[in-house]
């Protein structure tokens, strides 16, 4: 690493507004501050002493790729007891973590994720049976939240869960939501009762899990392979050892509540600017009316083109991974600027995703700045990240594409949507970036408009 001597100069600061020091201020509203950095020409921005926003797209790629661990997750004391499903890849580090994703990597694997594209096809043409029978939740994202649940099971163990598991983890899942929010807001303490129902919720999903995955390691009737479809899976499956079943647990429920709060929150944010642009609404539409059935292939995201720029957009706006952070281990130097031991530093795609450095008109809803591919050739490499990036890149990222846009396929040949009146949709920035109250109504299309069930 550079010298750390003789750097004098000072990091831009965002202005104080109130009494309070921003600190106080990114607790009451984190996307108003983060908004506030696109004002401000600067590769590194202060937020208070010791806290800081990384911006520039080579300073955050520093950052995620560094090799000497001067940058970490997280703080090596931290208590791994208060740490949701401390064995998943998402919460180890080191050798510990190199192993686990690599058994997990093949699971992911371009083929793989193409292989489940018609499992996810039909589970979803099963919810919005039932959503024609049974209008969905008002608030959208928590139908699709239910969805996404048992496309998360199907993709890891070939079967779907019941309804006793599924509101399991749809309750931890709003309470890990919550507590996040809350540990923004407010610094929790020893006394926080949310931590105490949360370790109930976790204790039962972990209980759930160990049971869906002693199924799964069974031999399927007739064949003596276990239940898991990818290879990848199923190896750790069959060959884990007794101390990987922690591990194999925690990574189930790790991949569960990834999927269904990452792809749902995606998803209702798609479905709410869809509706309040009726022309890009009707493009779209058409689009996907003309998909052409491919027997049993997959999906393609080269023939849809506007489908995918409507969700690529809709990623560029809301990000569902917001917000990512590292800790500064020893002193050290980032683009010309002195980061003493400890401090923190904050990466939001929110920010470089609404930089008019990169993108024309940023606060707008426009799919088509995607559609001829040339913004994509063009922008520095963490202009858009909606996925996070360096060595700890979602390893899901091919899966949420490839899914999410399936689900948009099916929903649309389906349905008819259009906004409620009155609706008034805001972000709630808490481990995802939820969208609160996208109210839509959905009418069914008349006979022929929508897919057989093996359209794609």
């Amino acid at each position: 690493m550079a010298s750390v001597e003789n750097y004098q100069q000072k990091i831009p600061n965002i202005r104080q507004r109130c009494l309070f020091n921003n600190s106080f201020r990114f607790r009451k509203d984190p996307l108003s501050l983060l908004s506030s950095c696109c004002q401000i020409d600067s590769p590194l921005i202060g937020i208070d002493d010791g806290f800081y926003v990384v911006v520039a797209p080579e300073l955050i790629e520093l950052v995620l790729h560094d090799k000497h661990q001067v940058f970490q997750k997280s703080l090596p004391d931290e208590d791994r007891s208060m740490v949701n499903f401390a064995s998943s890849v998402m919460n180890s580090s080191g050798e510990d973590w190199r192993r686990k994703r690599k058994v997990l990597k093949p699971g992911f694997s371009r083929d793989a994720v193409a292989k489940g594209v018609d499992a996810t096809i039909e589970i979803t043409q099963g919810h919005l049976d039932r959503w024609q029978i049974e209008p969905p939740y008002s608030d959208i994202r928590k139908s699709l939240q239910r969805l996404c649940f048992d496309i998360g099971c199907q993709f890891f163990l070939k079967t779907t869960l019941g309804e006793n598991e599924q509101s399991a983890f749809v309750i931890l899942s709003d309470l890990i939501i919550a507590k996040t929010r809350d540990g923004i807001r407010f610094p929790l303490g020893p006394f926080d009762r949310t931590e105490a129902r949360l370790a109930c919720a976790r204790d039962a999903a972990k209980e759930l899990a160990g049971a869906a995955l002693a199924r799964a390691r069974q031999p399927r009737q007739g064949s003596d392979k276990s239940v898991a479809w990818h290879d990848g899976f199923e190896r750790s499956f069959d060959k884990a050892s007794d101390e990987d079943d922690n591990w194999l647990r925690d990574e189930f429920c790790t991949m569960i509540l990834s999927g269904l709060e990452p792809m749902s929150a995606g998803l209702a944010w798609t479905l709410h600017l869809l509706t309040a642009h009726p022309d890009v609404l009707r493009r779209v539409t058409a689009e996907v009316d003309a998909l052409a059935t491919n027997g049993d292939g997959p999906i393609s995201l080269d023939g849809l083109p506007e489908t995918r720029a409507a969700l690529k957009e809709a990623l560029r706006l809301f990000p569902p991974a917001w917000l990512t952070g590292r800790t500064v281990f020893e002193d050290t130097v980032l683009g010309g600027f002195l980061l003493p031991k400890g401090s923190a530093l904050m990466i939001s795609p929110w920010v470089n995703h609404r930089s008019g450095r990169y993108f024309d008109l940023p606060e707008d809803y426009r799919p088509d700045r995607w559609l001829d591919g040339t913004l994509e050739e063009r922008l520095p490499r963490y202009a858009f990240f909606p996925f996070g990036g360096g060595s700890r890149r979602c390893i899901g990222e091919h899966f949420s594409m490839i899914h999410m846009t399936a689900i948009l396929v099916c929903i649309l040949r389906r349905f008819t949507l259009k906004r409620m009146p009155r609706t008034k949709v805001r972000p709630y920035p808490a481990l995802v970036l939820r969208p609160l109250g996208v109210t839509l109504t959905l009418t069914p299309r008349a006979p022929g408009a929508g897919p057989d069930r093996n359209f794609i």
